[in-house]
Order: structure tokens, then C-alpha cells, then sequence
């Protein structure tokens, strides 16, 4: 795919740019090959700029003093990364980290490069500010999960994610990751789901699970 048909795919306001906007970008735009398990950092000053997963899945996350990790978000191929460029917003910095759960194609706008076209394009402006405002949205239903439901409901709706993001009933995924998603300690994931097998919601199999009440995990 070309760098043109990448980001006119990306971006609901391409066919609202310049010529010239357009030609920007387009020279600009940088694309990274990032094996999985890469991890990267974004915050403190720092700011990565726009980020369209061309093609893998990232996990976004955060990491709290303790050393231990809570998942926000994954993204999927054609999905945009708004909040690394968060910081171009006066006042507005996120720490946050993303690992690569796959092999990745990453495509990078640098900011200096989407700075310019945002503050000349309302169209810009307004996607980037409505695509904060909806992450941050995500990020807040998900602290309002870790604080009012159960932990049982949040693995459960991990679960449920992950299903749906493979689109099988079998899954290939770690106590470890659930934990992280979930945001508890892998001894609780490990005990809850053995209770979800006794309820007969999974199969649990070596470094597998397997889902045999997608309904049933979705009203835990």
C-alpha cells in the first residue's frame, strides 16, 4: 500500500487538506518495522508525534511506581495512535508505554509535521481533539471497571476482548497477560479461572484457553 493510501485511510480528513498538507505528510511520514515484544515509551517531555499501526496489534499501558502494569487499550492494524501526540496540546502530557504483541509496521508523523497541519486545518483540530476526548473517554470507563466490578467481571471481559480480537474460541494467552488486563496479581487470574472452568464458561489447556460461554462470561 502506498504512503498516500495509508493515510487517507487513517484519516477521515485527508480529501480536507492542501495539496501542500498533503505532500507533507506524505514526505515526512517515517515507517518502522518493531518486532514484537518491542516496547515503547512515550511522556515526560517527550512527544512521539501521530502513530498509524499499519499492520500487527500494540498494547497500550501504564506503569505504576510499583513496577507493575495496567492495559488501557490494544490497537489493530489501521488504527491510529492520537494520544503519544497528546503533548501538542498546551499543558497536556500522558505517560504511557506500548508493546508490540505481534511483529508491527508502524508509520510516524513526527509532531513538529502534524503541529503545523493542526493548527492551519480545522478539520485536523477537530479529529485530534475528538480522538483524545474518546480515548480518555476509554481510559475513564476503564478506571470506573477497576474501581466498581469485580475482578472475576474484569477477566472475564479480557477475555471477551481477546475473543473477539483473534476471532476464535481458543486462545493462545498467558495468566500473565490476563493479569495485566485485568489489572490483579496472576495467582487471582490463575483462581478464577479454574472457577470459570468448574461453571463450564472455559477449557483450560497449556498455555490455552478455551472459551465455551462466550454469553455467560459477558454476564459475569
Amino acid at each position: 500500500m502506498k504512503r498516500e493510501e495509508i493515510l487517507a485511510k487513517a484519516f477521515p480528513f485527508w480529501d480536507d487538506l492542501t495539496e501542500e498538507q498533503k505532500k507533507e505528510l506524505r514526505e515526512y511520514t517515517i515507517e518502522n518495522f518493531c518486532p514484537k515484544k518491542t516496547t515503547l515509551h512515550f511522556g515526560g517531555g517527550e512527544c512521539a508525534g501521530v502513530q498509524i499501526i499499519r499492520q500487527g496489534q500494540v498494547r497500550v499501558f501504564i506503569t505504576s511506581p510499583g513496577g507493575g502494569d495496567i492495559t488501557l487499550f490494544r490497537l489493530v492494524d489501521g488504527d491510529v495512535s492520537i494520544l503519544s501526540a497528546a503533548c501538542m496540546l498546551n499543558g497536556m502530557d500522558v505517560e504511557m508505554d506500548m508493546e508490540m504483541e505481534t511483529d508491527c509496521r508502524i508509520c510516524t508523523i513526527p509532531k513538529r509535521v502534524y503541529k503545523a497541519v493542526y493548527d492551519e486545518s480545522s478539520a485536523v483540530k477537530e479529529y485530534t481533539l475528538e480522538m483524545i476526548s474518546e480515548k480518555f473517554s476509554d481510559v475513564m470507563w476503564l478506571f470506573n471497571q477497576f474501581v466498581f466490578s469485580n475482578v472475576a467481571s474484569r477477566i472475564a471481559g479480557a477475555l471477551i476482548e481477546h475473543r473477539g480480537l483473534s476471532g476464535r474460541e481458543v486462545l493462545s494467552i498467558t495468566h500473565e497477560i490476563l493479569a495485566k488486563d485485568a489489572g490483579t496479581a496472576r495467582e487471582v487470574v490463575t483462581r478464577i479461572l479454574k472457577q470459570f472452568q468448574k461453571d463450564g464458561l472455559v477449557k483450560l489447556t497449556r498455555g490455552r484457553v478455551e472459551i465455551l460461554d462466550a454469553a455467560g462470561l459477558g454476564r459475569i
